[in-house]
């Protein structure tokens, strides 16, 4: 038999007070629900608990002195964490578990989350690269708090907020022809040495909008690396495609790169966040309204190309 919380603060309540009337009148319920209370709690453990003297009111056994000790630790326990929750849904305290699959999220996050963390001493953050389809399991196993993903198919049990829509564009060398450019043709495009980013969901999307110019493709590398794409573009082995820009147009080795629209083309990707459906910390509001802010500022409308 299963005994619930209630009834084992009434009787811890009733032992210490050695009455079930005074029980009673503190926990403002009947007598006779502390009475059943510590029948239930003699029956759970098979053993008696107190003993009763209708003139004397109660007293523990030596079992029931060592049960007593026991619920005061578990009750003790049990209103520590209900603090602890009610702390951590609303202050900015604690970790913040942040997963991301957004290949320029280095671009964006410490600007958003570098001010919670200097308002906030008590706030620290993990923060994980991964693919889609981990960063929504991770989610939704507790692994991280809030997810910044690409909303393409989200797994019903996740709430989605949509952040930005980023074209997609045609990155190249600042010395190649396009870069005197406005814009550049899909048609003009597939005829370049491609490099394509080899991340899930963005590979297939590149692939797709590419074969939709009905020619051959020659792709001269894959990579797994927004950096290392740009470093390759930059030192003139390629074009490529990619969805959002980071603020400098340098490469880690120091070549420029150029931005430019595709005419034919304004589909693209949808970086959003995630959450899991219900109350949420106050740490993760802030971070969720912090994403939002910056995204619908310049500074962050600037990290996408569009036509």
């Amino acid at each position: 038999m299963r005994l619930s919380l209630r009834a084992m603060r009434y009787t811890r309540t009733a032992i210490l007070r050695s009455s079930i009337a005074a029980a009673a009148e503190e926990l403002n319920v009947a007598a006779s629900a502390v009475s059943a209370a510590i029948d239930q709690a003699e029956e759970a453990f098979g053993i008696t608990l107190v003993t009763r003297a209708r003139a004397k009111g109660i007293s523990p056994t030596s079992a029931g002195r060592v049960i007593l000790r026991r619920m005061e630790d578990l009750l003790d326990r049990y209103d520590a964490m209900l603090i602890d929750g009610a702390e951590m849904r609303t202050s900015l305290s604690g970790v913040l578990k942040i997963g991301y699959y957004a290949p320029v999220a280095p671009a964006f996050l410490p600007k958003i989350l570098a001010p919670m963390l200097s308002e906030n001493p008590s706030l620290s953050l993990f923060l994980e690269e991964c693919d889609n389809a981990r960063a929504q399991s991770g989610l939704l196993d507790g692994r991280y708090d809030v997810i910044l993903f690409v909303a393409d198919s989200p797994v019903p049990q996740i709430v989605v907020e949509r952040l930005i829509h980023a074209p997609t564009y045609c990155l190249c060398s600042s010395e190649h022809r396009f870069a005197r450019q406005t814009s550049v043709r899909l048609l003009d495009l597939v005829d370049e040495p491609l490099i394509i980013l080899d991340r899930p969901v963005a590979k297939a999307h590149y692939l797709d909008l590419l074969e939709s110019s009905g020619k051959p493709i020659s792709v001269v590398a894959t990579v797994n690396s927004t950096e290392m794409i740009r470093a390759l573009v930059g030192s003139g082995l390629g074009c490529s495609i990619l969805n959002m820009r980071p603020v400098s147009s340098s490469t880690y080795a120091g070549d420029n790169t150029a931005c430019l629209p595709i005419e034919e083309s304004s589909i693209g990707l949808t970086l959003s966040l995630g959450h899991v459906p219900g109350p949420r910390r106050r740490v993760v509001q802030a971070f969720s309204e912090a994403c939002k802010i910056f995204f619908s500022a310049p500074e962050g409308r600037a990290m996408i190309i569009g036509v």
